[in-house]
């Protein structure tokens, strides 16, 4: 009976990790981070976590950094509930979460920071969410986007072609940095990003969550490392989605 219960505590385990392990969200939030840490430097910001979902990057960041001053908002109330729960799981109490509008700015000036992960693409008006960050930003505030790529595909022929929520499929370099200028914002970085490792890795991922333990417990290590392989160029193929950064004038 102890050993069934030491195995279900196991099974039960194992899922968590790999329904939360997600190796595309995995990678855009480590090239966030990475992003606005070089440019906080030592010195305490304050960050907009703007789409936050889940909170998966806003906790994180403050994990890393207590003493940044952390803001995160959706427009989804069970979204940000779901925030709060795995905010409070973890013993984060640093970040205000906000039910908000993305098509509105926040606060006018307030922020170092907006970071905006593969939201902008489900906004059906998207100049206005662009325009209400670059309002939210204090002059030479930096803006980190993640968004797909506009002719991205899938690697598996079975996998689902279209994103989730997606009210445009995906932007592409030039369309994207002429969006950004109309609004006030310079971009300094706009690099393809989201290749073959990860992307596959992602797509068994979303065929093996609610699968048998043992499949499971054989992909978990590929699940968890596909992130770190692509961004040490482990990878092949098309880019299907792009990492932006930019700054206000």
């Amino acid at each position: 009976m102890q050993l069934d219960g030491a195995l279900g505590t196991v099974e039960r385990r194992l899922r968590h990790r790999v329904r939360n392990v997600t190796p595309t969200r995995m990678l855009r939030c480590s090239l966030a981070l990475t992003a606005v840490e070089r440019f906080a430097g030592d010195r305490p910001i304050t960050l907009l976590d703007a789409g936050t979902g889940d909170g998966i990057f806003a906790i994180a960041a403050a994990r890393a950094h207590p003493n940044w001053r952390i803001t995160a908002a959706d427009v989804s109330p069970s979204a940000l509930e779901r925030a709060r729960r795995r905010a409070a799981d973890l013993d984060v109490s640093t970040i205000s979460f906000v039910e908000h509008d993305l098509t509105q700015p926040l606060d006018s000036a307030q922020f170092d920071c907006v970071v905006a992960l593969e939201c902008l693409s489900e906004i059906e008006d998207d100049d206005a969410a662009i325009r209400a960050f670059s309002t939210s930003l204090r002059p030479g505030g930096l803006l980190v986007l993640h968004v797909p790529e506009e002719s991205w595909v899938p690697v598996l022929r079975s996998s689902e072609r279209t994103w989730r929520y997606e009210a445009r499929h995906g932007y592409s370099p030039a369309g994207l940095s002429s969006q950004l200028r109309a609004e006030g914002l310079e971009p300094d970085l706009v690099r393809p990003t989201t290749r073959g490792t990860v992307t596959l890795a992602q797509e068994l991922r979303d065929r093996l969550k609610d699968g048998r333990s043992w499949r499971l417990a054989l992909a978990y290590p590929v699940l968890a490392s596909a992130s770190r392989l692509e961004r040490l160029g482990l990878t092949w193929g098309s880019a299907r989605a792009l990492f932006v950064t930019a700054r206000r004038t």
